[in-house]
């Protein structure tokens, strides 16, 4: 099986692996998870971070908390941040002006554009995204919280981690989508299959059904419609969504030759990166989220910094971490 990011014995295999390829050793303080790397008269410090939900919002923290719920692995910095990291129209303003395509958007509380989301300029997680939606008028946004629409585009949802300016590896997901069985309801289908996943509260489970409502309204259908059998409706299209299986995602190493097929993002890479500090700019991770259509073209809708870790990018971390001549 590919490496996960979600896994905690993948990050550390894979940066065991990365030590013992540089002759470097291993150790994980466990009070505090930082992993230290040393030879010889050489040392350096990884510092962890963790994924938790504190009052009611997904963030990622620095220490092991009652409250963190994944591991999110280990970087050579504490917290690195940048304006395009944290405003999603400053991200798109940079990728224009690099050629890149972005999904158009509208910062207009009057605009009448079809096929819309409601974004927020500063959020993260897929917090505080609404629709989508045929029509802008279907739900008025708020322009002092920095709301905007944006084209919604379909396709296969694509996170690519970059160290510096390269592209290391991708994650490429498939919309998750019910299977109708033309017996029940949607909404019937939709509680099951949110049951196996895990258990709910009602009101959880109210709020589900709630951000289902105009995913569903988009393609024509109400929770309570019972569609023919084999109709596939998705049921959400933000990154991460607990929906999406495993079994339908990609993970493809870009380490080696990274083919004619993604050798766009390769390109983009330098572009990205120019909105860090240079200083910084070499030994940094971070990722970069986009949809791929059904065309095979690359929308790019957001860069994070301090993302979680996927362990693929140990190598290039270690190396960037070590001087050269502990390197030779």
């Amino acid at each position: 099986m590919p490496a996960s990011k979600n896994n905690f014995l993948d990050h550390f295999r894979w940066l065991r692996k990365a030590c013992s390829e540089s002759g470097v050793e291993f150790l994980v303080v466990g009070g505090s998870m930082q992993a230290l790397l040393r030879k010889d008269e050489f040392h350096c410090v990884l510092f962890p971070q963790f994924l938790a939900v504190v009052q009611g919002v997904s963030q990622y923290v620095a220490t092991l908390t009652d409250e963190a719920s994944h591991f999110a692995g280990w970087l050579p910095y504490r917290h690195r941040r940048w304006a395009e990291s944290t405003d999603k129209l400053l991200f798109k303003q940079l990728a224009q002006r690099a050629g890149l395509a972005v999904p158009p958007w509208w910062a207009l509380a009057d605009a009448d554009v079809p096929d819309v989301l409601v974004k927020r300029a500063r959020s993260s997680f897929g917090a505080q995204i609404k629709g989508p939606y045929r029509r802008s008028d279907e739900c008025a946004i708020d322009i002092a919280q920095g709301e905007y629409y944006e084209r919604f585009i379909e396709g296969r949802l694509l996170k690519v981690w970059y160290f510096g300016d390269k592209p290391v590896v991708l994650e490429l997901d498939e919309l998750p989508r019910l299977a109708c069985d033309g017996r029940v309801s949607v909404g019937e289908q939709f509680d099951r299959r949110a049951r196996l996943i895990r258990r709910r509260t009602p009101e959880e489970q109210e709020r589900l059904r709630h951000r289902l409502e105009p995913v569903l309204k988009y393609q024509g259908y109400e929770l309570d419609a019972v569609p023919p059998r084999g109709t596939r409706l998705v049921l959400e299209f933000r990154y991460g969504s607990e929906f999406m299986r495993p079994i339908d995602r990609r993970v493809i190493d870009l380490q080696a030759a990274i083919g004619d097929r993604w050798e766009p993002l390769s390109k983009a890479g330098p572009h990205f990166a120019s909105a860090i500090n240079p200083i910084e700019r070499a030994g940094t991770v971070f990722t970069v989220d986009a949809v791929l259509d059904a065309q095979g073209e690359f929308w790019f809708l957001e860069m994070n910094s301090n993302p979680t870790v996927h362990p693929l990018v140990y190598p290039h971390l270690i190396q960037s971490s070590l001087p050269r001549s502990v390197l030779t």
